[in-house]
């Protein structure tokens, strides 16, 4: 059996459940992987903690909105096979990825160090959080929780490879929470 590296891949979301009984599967998938799996990419799923290559059957993904679609595997055949796979994460290589045009990744952000322009190192990031196309980091700084929104204007820099970022938090932003 064929694997691949987690370190290789990127999550996309998990098989939620049967579709009918002609081996379909709902995946439910984050939005930023939308356009990636429109070039229809090799598929892997995590099992036993491997991943497991997986090919989409000819007829293709059929997106049912901008969150979920329908998915036939080449060798699902009916509904029994198709209720063995759900529930697996399904993960695309990182080459597949196809970045689509002001796109963050949030979970790209967990655990870049945060470094205002006048204060300095602020902290990491915790957790990234999209409240209707807003999106908002959160960290840790002086013992307390701090909501910060994201927006490019406020950005400055960001190194990748150093996995920080360089922002100008808003005025008095440290006060309010």
């Amino acid at each position: 059996m064929e694997t691949i590296p987690h370190h290789d891949c990127l999550e996309i979301g998990y098989l939620q459940k049967p579709h009918g009984v002609k081996g379909e599967v709902v995946l439910q998938f984050h939005p930023e992987f939308g356009a990636s799996l429109e070039e229809e990419p090799v598929l892997f799923l995590e099992i036993d903690r491997l991943l497991v290559p997986y090919f989409p059957d000819p007829e293709g993904i059929r997106f049912r909105n901008d969150e979920t679609a329908l998915l036939k595997f080449r060798w699902t055949e009916n509904e029994m096979q198709a209720k063995e796979i759900c529930g697996y994460a399904v993960y695309i290589k990182k080459d597949d990825f196809i970045v689509e045009e002001d796109t963050v990744l949030q979970n790209d952000l967990v655990g870049f160090r945060l470094v205002d322009t006048k204060m300095g190192f602020i902290g990491l990031i915790e957790t990234v959080e999209d409240y209707g196309g807003n999106l908002v980091i959160q960290l840790t700084y002086r013992g307390k929780e701090v909501l910060i929104p994201f927006s490019e204007d406020f950005l400055i820099r960001f190194d990748e490879d150093k996995r920080e970022m360089e922002m100008q938090c808003p005025e008095g932003i440290f006060d309010l929470n």
